[in-house]
C-alpha cells in the first residue's frame, strides 16, 4: 500500500500549518510510521524546526515546480527525530511556476510513497498554484485553524477555494480535518468561533485541537517538536490526540514500517535513524 499525503494549508496565514507539520510528524515517526515533510513554503520553516534546509544543488520541494517531469530523488533527508525525513524548501522560491503541469508534484511524489506510511505537505497562504499542486497530489486536506472571527473566514474561504478546484480539475473529492490551534476556551469568542464551525463544517469534519501552550514556540526555537522539548507539556498530550484523530480519519496504515529503509543505503544521508 502506497502512503497516504496529507495536505496542511488554509488560505490563512498564522494559523499553525507548519507547528501542525512538524509536531505530527514527530508524533507519528515516534509511533513507528515512515513519514516524509514536504515543505512547499519557500520560509522553510518546516525544515528549520526539523532541523533540516536544502542542499545547494539538490532537489527540494519546489523542483518540480519549476522543471516539468522532475524527480525527487536524494531531496529527501533524514532529521533526529524517528522515521521522519523532509523534502526541504527553496528558500529562493517567488512563487511562480516553471510550467502549466498542475499534477507535478503528484508524480513527483509517487517513487516516494512507495517507502512511506505518510507525507505531509505544508502549504503556504495565499498561494494558489501551490495550493493546486498540493491539492492534485493529495489524499486528504488536515486545515488549521485559529478560533476567532478571521479564522473562521480563513476556513470558509479554502473550503470554497477547494471545492471549486475539485470541481474544475475533476479529481475525486478528497476529506477535510478542521483543526482548531491555540486553543483557549476561557473566552467567549473562541467558544463562539468554534460552535460556528460546527455548525458550517459539521462534528463530523472536526477533530481534536491543541490548546494555547508556550512550550510549542520554545521547541520551535529549539528546532525540536514539543513532543522532545518538553514531553509532559499540554501541546504535546494534545498533538498526540490530534494524530489519533487523523490516523483514524484518513486511514493511515504502517505498512510501510517492516520495509527495508529507504534512505539506509544512499550516500549523503546521516545514519542512525530508527525506522521501525
Amino acid at each position: 500500500m502506497t502512503a497516504r499525503v496529507l495536505s496542511i494549508a488554509n488560505c490563512k496565514g498564522g494559523t499553525g500549518k507548519t507547528t501542525s507539520a512538524v509536531n505530527l510528524a514527530a508524533e507519528l515517526g515516534a509511533r513507528g510510521y515512515r513519514v516524509l515533510v514536504v515543505d512547499l513554503d519557500p520560509q522553510g520553516h518546516s525544515g528549520l524546526g526539523l532541523g533540516v534546509t536544502a542542499r545547494l544543488g539538490s532537489p527540494n520541494a519546489h523542483t518540480p515546480l519549476l522543471r516539468r517531469q522532475t524527480s525527487l530523488d536524494g531531496a529527501a533527508q533524514v532529521t533526529d527525530e524517528d522515521n521522519v525525513a523532509v523534502v526541504p524548501a527553496d528558500r529562493s522560491f517567488d512563487g511562480q511556476l516553471g510550467h502549466g503541469d498542475i499534477r507535478c508534484l503528484s508524480d513527483a511524489l509517487a517513487p516516494l510513497r512507495q517507502v512511506h506510511d505518510l507525507v505531509l505537505i505544508d502549504v503556504p497562504p495565499s498561494a494558489a498554484a501551490l495550493t493546486v499542486c498540493a491539492l492534485m497530489a493529495s489524499d486528504g486536506v488536515v486545515v488549521p485553524t485559529t478560533l476567532d472571527p478571521l479564522g473562521l473566514e480563513g476556513v470558509r474561504q479554502f473550503a470554497r477555494s477547494y471545492h471549486d478546484t475539485m470541481l474544475r480539475f475533476r479529481a475525486a473529492p478528497l476529506g477535510l480535518a478542521i483543526a482548531p490551534m491555540r486553543i483557549d476556551l476561557r473566552t467567549n469568542v473562541e467558544r463562539e468561533t468554534l460552535g460556528a464551525l460546527r455548525t458550517a463544517f459539521g462534528p463530523g469534519q472536526m477533530v481534536r485541537g491543541v490548546r494555547t501552550d508556550v512550550a510549542v514556540s520554545e521547541a520551535f526555537a529549539q528546532r525540536r517538536p514539543v513532543r522532545r522539548y518538553r514531553p509532559r507539556a499540554r501541546a504535546a498530550e494534545d498533538f498526540s490526540g490530534l494524530t489519533d484523530d487523523l490516523v483514524q480519519r484518513f486511514g493511515i496504515d504502517c505498512t510501510a514500517a517492516f520495509a527495508e529503509p529507504p534512505y539506509g543505503r544512499q550516500e549523503g544521508f546521516s545514519r542512525g535513524i530508527s525506522w521501525r
